[in-house]
Order: structure tokens, then sequence, then C-alpha cells
């Protein structure tokens, strides 16, 4: 588990996989899939949509680490799917 900030996302590869976002106390919050992890994890930097987007700004003020397993996207895919039904929800 790494801390969640834009020196950790920069060193990501730019791959596809799964990702796990964890909040504050460590607990597992939000599983979900990318195309591009590396870009995923950065827009939870970005301020686009920050101060307009309630939902989006709570997220985001409760996570503080994630997880990467790098994997092709269909198969990230099915996985997520399988870790989302085993989530008590996938978002705070």
């Amino acid at each position: 588990m790494k801390k969640l900030n834009k020196d950790n996302t920069s060193k990501l590869k730019n791959n596809s996989g799964l990702y796990y976002l964890h909040n504050c106390e460590g607990k597992k919050v939000y599983v979900g899939t990318s195309k591009i992890i590396k870009h995923r994890l950065q827009s939870y930097h970005e301020k686009d949509d920050f101060s307009v987007n309630r939902t989006k700004k709570k997220l985001r003020e409760n996570l503080c680490f994630f997880d990467v397993q790098y994997m092709n996207i269909k198969k990230a895919r099915k996985i997520e799917k399988q870790k989302k039904t085993n989530l008590d929800h996938n978002h705070l």
C-alpha cells in the first residue's frame, strides 16, 4: 500500500490493470480498472471539477492509500466485478 500523492502516482507505469483505493485507516473502499492506471490515479489530484462535484470532493478528502496490479484490461475488469461484490460498498 502506498500513500496517494503526486510523487507516488507519477512513478506508476502507463499500463492497464486494477487499482484499490484505501481510506486513511487503511480500509479498502474502492476497486477500479483503467487502461492507464497512472493517469487515473493522477486524476485524484487534479482540480478539474473538484470544487463543483461534492461526491468526488468527499471521496478525494477521505482517500490516503492505493495498491496497483498491472494486467490485461479484460482480466482486470473480470476481477474488479468479483471484488466489488466483496466490498461493503464501492465508494465512500
